[in-house]
């Protein structure tokens, strides 16, 4: 299990994470976010990893072209998509195939599914059962992404709520999408911290790639507290 801290904002936050053995490091250019960063300020954040490609440039574009510019303005290669439908995703790789020099890696799209009890459908009464229409999302976007990313999902919105999303719902949701694409990668993210990593990692092992991490190593917004950083990475470890 890998682990991506998300939420950086400091200089002196890239070269902690990335020393301590972080595996993706997230910049989040998405204006409600509390730990929003311009592109100009992205640019720079990332000048001082020592492997760029670990860099991921979280979006929430209007459009297929505004990932497109944002990736040539920044040089990063995995995006992190709050929205934007599978058809506009489709969409989105078809263009930047057309516009990748031959010296330019593969873009990675990661695109983030929020889940939540309104996710769900009760009417069975056996157990965890989503919707027909978040079981849809889910199949679509695993079939035309590389990762998906699932989130606790409030008022229609994803990320940066906090709130952590219940095991077998989320296991639930990695089945859906595995069962569309086998060799999808896994981000789980919501409320992430040491204790649930500590409390449930050989669990978690068994079906997630990825741990995405922001509030649990936070002081405040966009400040990571170094001992918490260590902690965490002592227990991925």
């Amino acid at each position: 299990m890998k682990v991506k801290i998300c939420g950086i904002t400091r200089s002196q936050d890239v070269s902690k994470c990335e020393g301590s053995g972080a595996n993706l490091i997230g910049f989040i250019n998405i204006k409600r976010s509390k730990r929003y960063v311009k592109l100009k300020e992205i640019i720079e954040l990332v000048s001082e990893l020592k492997n760029r490609e670990r860099a991921v440039m979280v979006l929430e574009p209007e459009n297929p072209e505004e990932v497109v510019m944002k990736m040539k303005k920044t040089g990063i290669r995995n995006v992190q998509l709050h929205s934007l439908t599978f058809s506009q995703i489709k969409y989105l790789k078809w263009i930047e195939n057309f516009h990748r020099t031959p010296v330019e890696p593969n873009m990675k799209i990661i695109r983030v599914v929020g889940i939540s009890e309104d996710s769900l459908d009760y009417t069975t009464g056996n157990g965890i059962k989503f919707s027909e229409e978040k079981v849809l999302e889910i199949e679509d976007f695993a079939k035309t992404c590389d990762a998906l990313l699932f989130d606790y999902q409030v008022n229609g919105k994803s990320g940066g709520t906090g709130k952590q999303i219940p095991i077998d719902m989320a296991f639930e949701a990695v089945r859906i999408a595995k069962e569309a694409k086998h060799n999808l990668e896994i981000f789980l993210a919501g409320g992430i911290n040491s204790e649930r990593i500590r409390n449930t990692k050989a669990i978690l092992e068994r079906v997630i790639d990825y741990v995405d991490v922001n509030s649990g190593v936070e002081d405040a917004p966009g400040i990571k507290n170094p001992e918490r950083v260590d902690e965490l990475m002592d227990i991925k470890a």
